[in-house]
């Protein structure tokens, strides 16, 4: 059996628990988890032991050789009308379908054209199974994870006083395309000085100047899959300041390492590195959640947060990414990826968490 295979399996298992007789799948990325096909236009259709589905003429060849798990129809005008005129939901059928994915224009379409269809809501179904990571998605972000530090060593001699965060940030895009990744897992954020202190700040003409502290947030995309590391380094001289709220930080994300393991909640995690940061002094200073899980998205469950009550599981990936962040002057931000254990948790980053003072 493919791993496309099991992860369906384990879709058919949610819904035998919920009652259900199959779900209609809309959301592209949990199309790629259960089908392989990495297109832009598809869905996808599980009704009790069938497996539909559908994409246009565009993708009639990549279908074939993505999906092995299904039967395909090559749609000219409407899904709907095609699962209509094809019988593939059999009358008073209770589907499942993706509410955070699909608008409300869009469901009211949905169950007028297929009004023989009850439709029951599901949040996150799909995205909590993948939340646990198998064998190929766990080598896969390895090798993001890979890229992403070895890039990390190239740009190291660039970072230097008049270095500009647009070109920083170019070529570490640059970069991660000559070590084999896809892409970048997002858009870099370089942001030295005072614009370290906006946590999902923009790269700008901005040069590095002495006594800044560069926030660099940035990972590898490889087959699909992201990486997410965070780096923070010093431009010339170092103050008492500066050392002070790195070690805070520093300190806070390793408290989070040594805790993070199978059955801590988010929020008993996220309090783990908040206390660190207030215990500093900073604790107004940490605005965001603590981390989040990767996978085919960026941010995907489990979240790192105060509102998550849910314990980690064993092979989510996560990010540890305590951060503090001073209006006018600056910010530190530490972020690694973190395989969850049963009894701890693994930082597959190699990259050092060392202050690095760059001239």
């Amino acid at each position: 059996m493919n791993i496309y295979n099991k992860r369906i399996d384990s879709v058919k298992n949610i819904l035998i628990q919920n009652n259900l007789d199959g779900v209609y799948v809309s959301n592209l990325t949990n199309i790629r988890y259960l089908t392989g096909f990495t297109g832009s236009a598809a869905l996808l259709l599980i009704v009790n032991d069938e497996c539909y589905f559908l994409t246009d003429g565009r993708y009639t060849e990549q279908s074939k050789t993505q999906v092995k798990n299904c039967k395909i129809f090559i749609v000219s005008n409407s899904y709907l009308e095609i699962i209509k005129k094809s019988d593939l939901i059999p009358k008073k059928s209770k589907i499942g379908f993706e509410t955070l994915h699909i608008t409300h224009n869009s469901f009211l379409h949905l169950s007028n054209v297929l009004s023989h269809v009850d439709f029951f809501p599901l949040e996150n179904t799909i995205e909590q199974i993948a939340a646990i990571k198998d064998k190929v998605e766990i080598e896969n972000l390895k090798h993001a994870i890979e890229i992403t530090d070895q890039v990390f060593d190239d740009i190291i001699p660039e970072l230097k006083v008049g270095a500009i965060e647009k070109r920083i940030a170019a070529k570490i895009s640059y970069l991660f395309k000559m070590h084999g990744a896809d892409g970048d897992s997002y858009d870099p954020i370089i942001a030295s000085g005072r614009l370290g202190a906006l946590p999902h700040a923009q790269p700008s003409e901005k040069n590095f100047e002495n006594g800044d502290f560069v926030v660099m947030d940035f990972g590898a995309l490889y087959n699909g899959y992201h990486a997410d590391m965070t780096r923070t380094i010093l431009i010339g001289s170092s103050t008492d300041q500066h050392k002070e709220i790195y070690e805070a930080v520093l300190s806070s994300q390793m408290a989070g390492i040594a805790a993070a393991k199978a059955g801590i909640t988010g929020q008993k995690l996220d309090r783990v590195c908040r206390d660190v940061i207030k215990n500093a002094g900073y604790g107004n200073q940490f605005i965001h959640s603590t981390g989040h899980g990767i996978g085919l998205e960026v941010h995907t469950l489990p979240r790192i947060s105060a509102f998550n009550t849910k314990p980690l599981l064993k092979n989510n990936v996560i990010t540890i990414e305590p951060g503090i962040y001073i209006e006018g002057w600056g910010g530190v931000r530490i972020e690694d990826d973190c395989l969850i254990n049963e009894d701890s948790c693994t930082p597959l980053n190699r990259s050092t968490k060392e202050l690095l003072i760059l001239n």
